[in-house]
């Protein structure tokens, strides 16, 4: 996991390897990043804007705060403690996450007078992607927080709001409950699944259940992804990709739910097999949180 020193923005450099060979040397741990059990305060969220992180970065926040055993995950930049009259407490590092800001194109030196423009005459622009520092609230000091009171459901709760997400998804899938195994079949956009009497518990149920919509957002009349539509098989790339977009689109809506600790394959067999994937395409955590975020925001009809 990188973390810093610094309180400036650091130049963004191979970030797909730095944030590779982090869950890499987890994985070889024995932890799998994406399973860590969610804070039951929140998600996730940069304190001062109030707004939660994104992709990749809600699962490297909560892993990090976690092994870390910070109170929250709630998280603040070097500039920002300081425009709260506070500062970094001595020897702290951050922990660097990644944005992408807009960039505008142009024709010039002059983005502002000479933008490059498209056929409809908007200006052009690119997301480029940076890293920058933050630090957990529990690093810094000078600066009074509020107390924050746990969000945990009880049973009746969480079953009650995995169940919204499925009703309030748009233009769902059909859903069959009475399956032997789970799985979603695109040619007849259909998500199969055992019914809830067979799983383990309602955890495992409702964590299998949105692993399969997640696979049907990738369907040509949702997001089309390509993963999902011109899969190159098991075990290959796309296939890789597309399973772990499933997985963490899952954690995602397990913890929007309420589940804390879903049930997860975390055989040996299980990390080595994430391990080859890993290895073999250093893009592939964080272009999957990419796809995994939108997938999670297409279920919840989140527009962003």
């Amino acid at each position: 996991m990188a973390t810093s020193t610094s309180s400036e923005p650091v130049t963004f450099k191979d970030t797909y390897q730095e944030v590779t060979d982090a869950v890499i040397r987890a994985l070889e741990e024995g932890t799998v990043i994406w399973q860590c059990p969610w804070n039951q305060v929140g998600l996730p969220k940069n304190i001062t804007t109030n707004v939660n992180y994104r992709g990749w970065n809600i699962f490297l926040l909560n892993f990090h705060s976690t092994i870390k055993g910070y109170p929250t995950p709630y998280y603040i930049t070097f500039k920002q403690a300081q425009h709260l009259k506070g500062s970094i407490k001595k020897g702290e590092k951050g922990i660097r996450i990644i944005y992408w800001a807009e960039i505008t194109l142009k024709n010039s030196a002059d983005a502002n007078t000479h933008p490059a423009v498209d056929e409809t005459g908007k200006p052009k622009t690119i997301m480029v992607p940076k890293v920058y520092n933050v630090f957990n609230i529990a690093q810094t000091e000078g600066i009074e927080f509020p107390h924050f009171e746990s969000e945990e459901r009880n049973e009746f709760e969480t079953i009650e709001a995995c169940e919204n997400v499925v009703a309030n998804m748009p233009n769902k899938p059909t859903i069959r409950k009475n399956g032997t195994n789970a799985y979603y079949q695109p040619s007849t956009d259909t998500v199969t699944v055992p019914s809830l009497k067979r799983s383990k518990s309602n955890e495992e149920y409702y964590n299998t259940l949105f692993h399969e919509l997640a696979h049907s957002t990738g369907h040509e009349s949702r997001l089309n992804r390509m993963e999902l539509m011109q899969s190159d098989g098991y075990g290959k790339t796309d296939y890789a990709k597309e399973e772990l977009t499933a997985e963490m689109t899952a954690a995602f809506l397990s913890a929007i739910t309420g589940i804390s600790q879903p049930v997860f394959d975390n055989s040996a067999a299980y990390i080595q097999g994430w391990l080859k994937a890993l290895k073999n395409d250093k893009t592939l955590v964080i272009k999957a949180a990419t796809q995994a975020q939108r997938a999670a925001d297409y279920i919840l009809s989140v527009e962003h």
